[in-house]
């Protein structure tokens, strides 16, 4: 794909079609489990939950890879970018530098500050790592590094725990049932957070949230 072509129209269907396609299914899931406690409500309960990890694991995993994609196909001079991206973009050639002596650290400082001017050139393969274990902790890293952390997320960190947890209780056979009410639950925020993921993303590329704000500019008041 060429530069041009990722159009923030592009990301935005590419985002909106992710998690239409997630909802839809879980949603034609969610709405096969009964109402009234039974031995079928707890067997759908206990297959459907795993699943809903796996979109919400799955939708963090692949919308942040457009993103990034997006950001990167702008190559955008480092001096214009978030530290964040900088850093992503000189990552390997940093790694490639001793670090053990003031000469190789000078050494890595020079060559940031010589390379602000050149064009980025933002990786995006494997940058996005849910570790298979998408707890809190792991996303935090992953908005850190995506500039996207907020408060919002960080009032989500139950849920997000919760529901890792919960999967893992199911992945391991063990036999820990949460009652339908509290399913339910899990489901709804589980897809409202899904949704203010999407609608995130497509607001830092619109905003352009990506850049280094411009400095200010404003004339200065002095006294006469």
């Amino acid at each position: 794909m060429s530069r041009n072509q990722l159009s923030f129209d592009v990301l935005s269907d590419k985002v909106i079609g992710e998690f239409s396609w997630r909802r839809k299914e879980l949603t034609l899931l969610k709405n096969k489990i009964p109402s009234v406690k039974n031995p079928l409500q707890s067997a759908m309960i206990r297959a459907t939950l795993p699943l809903l990890y796996a979109h919400w694991e799955g939708f963090v995993k692949v919308s942040l890879s457009y993103y990034l994609e997006f950001v990167s196909y702008k190559a955008l001079k480092h001096n214009e970018l978030k530290t964040q991206f900088i850093a992503l973009s000189l990552q390997k050639k940093i790694g490639a530098l001793k670090e053990n002596s003031i000469q190789s650290k000078t050494q890595i400082i020079d060559f940031i500050f010589s390379s602000s001017e050149k064009q980025s050139n933002i990786p995006t393969k494997n940058i996005i790592n849910t570790k298979s274990n998408l707890g809190y902790d792991v996303l935090d890293e992953i908005l850190f590094i995506m500039d996207l952390k907020d408060v919002h997320f960080e009032s989500q960190e139950t849920l997000i725990n919760d529901l890792v947890n919960e999967r893992n209780y199911i992945a391991h056979g063990e036999h820990k049932l949460i009652d339908y009410d509290t399913f339910t639950e899990f489901f709804n925020d589980t897809i409202s957070l899904m949704e203010y993921l999407k609608t995130k993303i497509e607001n830092s590329a619109l905003l352009e949230t990506y850049k280094k704000p411009a400095p200010n500019t404003g004339n200065r008041c002095t006294s006469p």
